[in-house]
């Protein structure tokens, strides 16, 4: 077991608007990369449901989540899919239990 904190994102978009929701995590990238404190994102489109999205985030603190959740990254992602989503995104925390190659 780790000491590190996770989450997990799920996005539905509205009709029409998964490749632009796609687009906008896909812009997010590069702030992320620059986060120190993230230490493993995920960004993933269910491949039965094309319309639902999902992010994995890894912090290596409670800290570092907080620092990620007022960020650039998730400035952008809440900021330009409020059109694109069907609803609210669902977070769900998680607790690290076991990942390999020391992501976490």
């Amino acid at each position: 077991m780790t000491n590190s904190t996770a989450m997990m994102v799920t996005f539905t978009t509205a009709e029409g608007k998964a490749d632009a929701f796609a687009a906008v995590l896909e812009r997010a990238l590069p702030f992320i990369e620059a986060e120190t404190g993230t230490t493993t994102w995920l960004a993933g489109r269910s491949a039965t449901e094309p319309s639902t999205f999902f992010l994995v985030d890894v912090f290596a603190s409670p800290e570092e989540q907080k620092t990620h959740m007022a960020g650039a990254a998730a400035a952008l992602i809440v900021g330009e899919s409020t059109d694109l989503l069907a609803e609210p995104p669902v977070v769900s925390p998680l607790s690290v239990v076991a990942v390999k190659n020391g992501a976490a």
